[in-house]
């Protein structure tokens, strides 16, 4: 183990910001959950599954030209999605920020990311929170370091309010998964020289007597009782950069204003029916890895955050796979529900 003085050389959050969250994220923060005994090995973030559940990701009809770009000009793939919180395991649901993963199978062309590049899969990743704290990646390190090197966060809210009012404000209640709309936060390029967010709309989701949110994992509880009634579906919208200047590709605590781009709607993603707690459904999910470079250069990732997102999530999955003895390589084909 390394001393803290050896610790806080190591991170260089000026020069070199993604390899110091990497060191943090995956070596510090996974290696020491790995020296606990940790087990099975979970991810670096977002840890806490609410459930992992079969989907379809289908294009709109008639579609113009213009949309019909990279995965979009495509009629149709299939899909599993993962919702999960950014916190451990056993802690409660309530007042955490809520993320959803996104695996397209079946998806042609070269993929970004150097160890998928001929895999057929792709990811989206959203949150619940149309916004990050930090603009960029530097200050994503400063933040990271003052809580996993320095131990007190408040070393760096107390000169950053506007980050401190952005995570306050993403401690809101969630009553469930298929209620609340999520976004990518991030850019991405939509063709040439064009730039999109993405974001998620639900679309009256199956009903159900929510649970007691007392409960602490009252978000697995509700996901499971909803999907048991029926299908869930959200509008996948796409909101495009229409002023360089207000809608900026590396300072991601500036919103991109809904009015001013309206987000159009692209794509449905249709959560079918079905029991996400039948045998092996859970852990098929959970050794899933996505990452939003495992995509096609027409959908590239832009700014500093998503350049660290690369090298953190890789490392992250590839430790967490080698320590769970499951292989590093992208499934070729959806697994298929129980009852099909």
């Amino acid at each position: 183990m390394q001393n803290e003085s050896s610790k806080k050389a190591a991170i260089d959050c000026e020069t070199n910001p993604a390899l110091s969250l990497k060191k943090m994220f995956v070596d510090t923060t996974m290696g020491n959950r790995i020296i606990a005994g940790q087990c099975p090995v979970r991810r670096g973030v977002f840890l806490k599954p609410h459930g992992v559940a079969k989907a379809d990701f289908i294009m709109m009809p008639g579609l113009p030209p213009e949309y019909r770009v990279g995965i979009f000009a495509h009629d149709h793939f299939e899909a599993w999605v993962r919702f999960s919180s950014d916190t451990v395991p056993h802690a409660p649901d309530m007042k955490t920020t809520v993320g959803i993963g996104i695996k397209l199978f079946g998806v042609p062309g070269k993929k970004l990311l150097e160890s998928s590049e001929h895999a057929t899969t792709a990811d989206f990743i959203l949150q619940n929170m149309n916004v990050f704290f930090v603009d960029n990646a530097t200050e994503m390190c400063k933040f990271t370091k003052a809580g996993v090197v320095d131990h007190d966060y408040n070393l760096y809210l107390k000169d950053h309010p506007e980050t401190e009012r952005i995570l306050n404000e993403m401690q809101k209640v969630v009553p469930s998964c298929l209620t609340t709309p999520y976004w990518s936060g991030l850019p991405y390029s939509f063709g040439e020289d064009r730039f999109v967010k993405y974001k998620l709309e639900p679309i009256s989701p199956p009903f159900s007597a929510p649970p007691s949110q007392n409960s602490t994992d009252y978000l697995q509880a509700d996901l499971q009782a909803r999907l048991n009634m029926g299908e869930a579906q959200f509008k996948f919208m796409v909101q495009f950069r229409t002023d360089p200047d207000k809608m900026p590709l590396d300072k991601a605590m500036v919103p991109w204003d809904e009015t001013e781009s309206v987000p159009f709607h692209i794509a449905t993603l249709v959560i079918r029916k079905q029991d996400i707690t039948s045998q092996g459904q859970a852990e098929y999910g959970e050794n899933l890895s996505f990452n939003p470079w495992r995509t096609l250069e027409v959908h590239k990732p832009q700014g500093s955050i998503s350049d660290a997102r690369k090298i953190v999530y890789e490392a992250g999955a590839d430790l967490r796979r080698f320590k769970n003895g499951v292989p590093a390589v992208e499934p070729n084909l959806p697994r298929q529900l129980n009852n099909q």
